[in-house]
């Protein structure tokens, strides 16, 4: 399963944003923001809202997006006898037409 941080990776790099431009944007450090794309790091929900807000995206939408990302979804299907994964597929299949292709496809994302 990919982690958060490579989407946040993937995202600064379509914005063609440094990290340091991506920490000042955050109110963060760049040694900070780092740890947060290398998934050492949590992303504070007020930092998830500012991605959001800039991507015109719902929090919801870039949620989502992490999950449903191919890598992602096969591995929540892979599980899919645990609730919990039963819950995300159902949410999936709900969301998964709805997002930009450009958030779907890990493997054309370079993640």
């Amino acid at each position: 399963m990919l982690e958060f941080g490579s989407l946040l990776r993937l995202l600064r790099s379509h914005l063609a944003l440094t990290q340091t431009e991506m920490a000042e944007f955050l109110h963060m450090s760049q040694p900070v923001y780092s740890r947060v794309e290398a998934g050492r790091r949590p992303l504070s929900m007020t930092a998830l809202q500012r991605i959001a807000e800039f991507l015109e995206v719902s929090v919801e939408e870039l949620v989502f997006a992490f999950f449903l990302l191919d890598d992602n979804l096969k591995e929540i299907e892979r599980r899919a006898g645990d609730p919990v994964n039963k819950l995300l597929l159902a949410l999936a299949r709900k969301y998964r037409e709805r997002l930009p292709a450009r958030f779907k496809d890990a493997a054309a994302l370079g993640l």
